[in-house]
């Protein structure tokens, strides 16, 4: 699933935290947190949620997202 596809979808609280990501190409929670000023729980499941349909990666305590999301920011809307 491209971007364009997945932002119809997308509640505004978890397109706040891709656009967190426009920061910097990593990120902690806390960070996240941070820059979207939404409770930390709530950042978390949404990571979660992301991590299952390989849009968020977490490594190491850094989350970032996927390569391949990335890339589908960047196509042609179809």
């Amino acid at each position: 699933m491209n971007f364009y596809q997945l932002r119809q979808t997308m509640t505004d609280d978890a397109y706040d935290i891709v656009s967190a990501f426009g920061q910097s190409a990593s990120l902690t929670l806390q960070a996240i947190t941070y820059i979207t000023g939404q409770r930390e729980d709530a950042i978390r499941f949404i990571l979660e949620q992301m991590a299952l349909f390989h849009v968020a990666i977490e490594n190491n305590g850094l989350w970032c997202l996927s390569e391949g999301f990335k890339a589908s920011m960047h196509q042609p809307q179809a």
